[in-house]
Parts: C-alpha cells; sequence; structure tokens
C-alpha cells in the first residue's frame, strides 16, 4: 500500500522560484496510524543525481492550533542553490494532542526520512531544519534534543534511526515559554486559553517543570547542532528577548549561533531580501557544503 501510495501521487511540478522542476509525493504517513496530522509532503529534483541529497525539512506555523504542510513556501527556494530534497510535515495540533505529541511528531518524521535515505538517494547526515514560530519553537527543539529518550518518543516503525540534525533555521520561534510573560507582548502568554497553555495544558506559571521541558533554552549543550535564528525587534507575539537570550545560550555552550536581528520588524513582517540571502548562505554552508563567513547581524525591515 506505501509503495502504491508513492506511485500515485508522485507529479511532475515546477518552481516558480527558479524554474526549477521537481517531483511531489503528497500525504506520506511517517508514522503509520492513518493520521493526516502524521502525514509528510516530499519534493526531489526531477533530474537524478548521483551524490546523495541532502534534505531541508520544514515545519509550519500556526501557534500549535492550525497550519498545514501544504505550503513549504520559502523552503522551495533552496532548489535555487543546487540538488537537493524538501520535506514539509504535518504534526498533531492542541486540539488533538498536547505535549509532548507536537516534538515526538517531528522526531518521527526525521527518523522516516533517515530510514529512507537509501531508497531516495538522501544523505542522512545533512538534514537540515527551518520552522516560523510554532514551526520555529520546535526545530530549535529538535537541535537541542537530539537522541533525547524524553522527548525522542516512541513513534513509528524506525525507532532504531536517530533523531540528529545538520543545522536549525528558527523564525521568531518561542524558546523559553517561562519568561515570556516578563518580556513584553500583546498577549497573556500565561493563560490556559493562550496558545502555550493549550499546548501544555494548563496555566504555564503552574507547570514549571513542562514549562521548561517544552523550552529549547534549558536543553542547550556542547553538542547541539549550529543554529541560525532571526527575529524582529518589534515582534509583539513571539518577543524579541527569546531568540536574543537563545542566542546567547548558544553562544555559551559554544555552539555556531548566529543571530539576524530585523530591526523593526514584526512577527514575520519587515523580512526583506537581506534575511534571505542570509538564509541561502546558511543553506549554503550547512545542505552544500560552500563555506561563507556569517556572524551576528542586524538588518532594517524591509531591506
Amino acid at each position: 500500500m506505501f509503495n502504491r501510495l508513492l506511485a500515485l501521487t508522485f507529479v511532475f511540478a515546477a518552481s516558480a522560484f527558479a524554474q526549477v522542476e521537481f517531483t511531489k509525493a503528497e500525504d506520506i504517513d511517517y508514522v503509520g496510524d492513518g493520521n493526516p496530522r502524521q502525514m509528510l509532503d516530499f519534493y526531489l529534483p526531477k533530474e537524478k543525481t548521483e551524490k546523495p541529497l541532502p534534505v531541508l525539512l520544514w515545519v509550519h506555523g500556526g501557534a500549535w492550533l492550525q497550519g498545514s504542510k501544504k505550503n513549504p513556501g520559502l523552503a522551495l527556494r533552496a532548489f535555487q542553490l543546487g540538488p537537493c530534497a524538501v520535506v514539509s510535515i504535518n504534526y498533531r495540533l492542541t486540539r488533538e494532542a498536547k505535549w509532548p505529541a507536537q516534538i515526538h511528531d517531528c522526531k518521527a518524521s526525521l527518523r522516516w526520512v533517515r530510514a529512507h535515505a537509501g531508497k531516495y538517494n538522501l544523505d542522512p547526515d545533512r538534514i537540515v531544519v527551518w520552522g516560523a514560530s510554532a514551526g520555529g519553537h520546535l526545530v530549535a527543539l529538535l537541535g537541542t534534543t537530539e537522541n533525547d529518550e524524553a522527548l525522542d518518543g516512541e513513534l513509528g516503525p524506525h525507532e532504531e534511526q536517530s533523531t540528529g540534525i545538520k543545522a536549525v533555521i528558527n523564525f521568531f520561534g518561542p524558546t523559553d515559554f517561562p519568561k515570556m510573560n516578563s518580556q513584553g507582548s500583546s498577549m497573556n502568554h500565561n493563560d490556559r486559553n493562550s496558545p502555550e497553555g493549550k499546548l501544555l495544558g494548563g496555566i504555564v506559571s503552574e507547570l514549571p517543570q513542562k514549562a521548561k521541558l517544552a523550552s529549547a533554552l534549558y536543553h542547550v549543550s556542547k553538542d547541539d547542532a549550529p543554529v541560525l535564528t532571526v527575529h524582529g525587534t518589534k515582534d509583539r507575539l513571539v518577543p524579541y528577548k527569546q531568540g536574543l537570550d537563545f542566542d546567547r545560550k548558544l553562544d555559551e555552550a559554544l555552539i555556531p549561533s548566529i543571530l539576524l536581528t530585523v530591526e523593526g520588524g514584526g512577527h514575520g513582517q519587515g523580512f526583506g531580501e537581506s534575511v534571505q540571502k542570509t538564509i541561502e548562505k546558511f543553506l549554503q554552508d550547512h545542505l552544500f557544503g560552500k563555506k561563507n563567513d556569517l556572524r551576528d547581524a542586524t538588518v532594517k525591515k524591509n531591506l
């Protein structure tokens, strides 16, 4: 059934960004339970390559309440840079399951990619994860909890596979739940009906251990993956200090960490060509092995 599904869903498409042709498989069940929230879409270049393909895995945002794998958006621009594979995943939302279901799903999708590396000519040692907002939160955790028994979960048939990754692109993801409310925001993140409260299942301040377990900042160690964090100074939903403190904690652990500050940028608003150029250089480094000298920087919004 699995192979038949692939045969039915692989279709031809052309990238609107660079006229790069790729094939796409939709709704691949990475757990095996038939849950549409545990499925992924898989993009491969149409032209076959001899060298194994690096993988860019996209995790959507939506406050863990909504969102879909259907539009990986900027992630598809990776095809401009060289031959690669792009994976876009669904994960269970908070109306269906509470934490840590979301990170368990992300880890299971990673294991699926590794388990099928040989079949699709993928390089399991070059997997970069990229997410925005709630997706940024999840990819930051993927980078700081590699092969973590408490958060890897036991979903799917590929438990023997590693959950290690090559690098992380964190677009304005929350990384420190316990401190969000004190850092300036347009909402009460502590409330049980806030996105964070719905994720954790209660008032955040009354769940201190769970809140820390769900926060990448408290998992930082010397073995973590390199991180690019992009965050706007005028983000009223996820305070800029979340990105700033995460970058500092990674620096203290001597993890390669780059903070790109968007001066005046909001929650994903005001991100101009300067942001895209930095992402391209980061992907060149970690997907394609073309070294760039990237450092912390500040860019103006819309530039």
